[in-house]
């Protein structure tokens, strides 16, 4: 895996499912601006139909067209493989239930003072990076209070 940072403002981004994890992907994407759209029958309640483009139904394959990222978030492992192979090879897609055929995903990420940490398990452990992650911010908040 080769670790980048990517500027997402105003790139088109497909999330495909509306559920918890979906719900986790676009407010990350939405605070570093990216144009959402999210191709959902529902969507989680934390989810604000105001801030995406919200297409209220099942997936079709022509909704891949001008994503330059897809994140396949549903709770149909069969959708979720058709999105990966119907899309083109520019096209970066992460299926959130299986890493081995994700072209990327996510790392737990703490952001504080003009400094960016990365956690990554390499996508075999979430739950891991996630109790790094918080581990660490405390680490960084008694680190800060004791002064620089």
């Amino acid at each position: 895996m080769y670790p980048l940072m990517m500027n997402l403002a105003g790139k088109s981004v497909l999330v495909v499912g509306g559920g918890v994890v979906a719900e986790r992907k676009i407010r990350k994407l939405l605070s570093e601006k990216a144009i959402v759209t999210v191709v959902s029958p529902t969507l989680h309640q934390k989810i604000d139909p105001q801030k995406i483009r919200w297409q209220q139904r099942n997936y079709q394959q022509e909704d891949l067209m001008g994503a330059t990222l897809i994140f396949a978030c549903t709770n149909d492992q069969q959708v979720n493989e058709e999105i990966k192979k119907a899309a083109h090879p520019y096209q970066w897609v992460n299926v959130t239930s299986n890493k081995q055929i994700s072209e990327f995903y996510n790392m737990a990420v703490i952001q504080e003072n003009g400094l960016t940490i990365g956690i990554s398990t390499q996508g075999n452990s979430p739950m891991r990076s996630k109790k790094f992650r918080q581990e660490l911010e405390k680490w960084l908040s008694n680190y800060q209070s004791e002064g620089e």
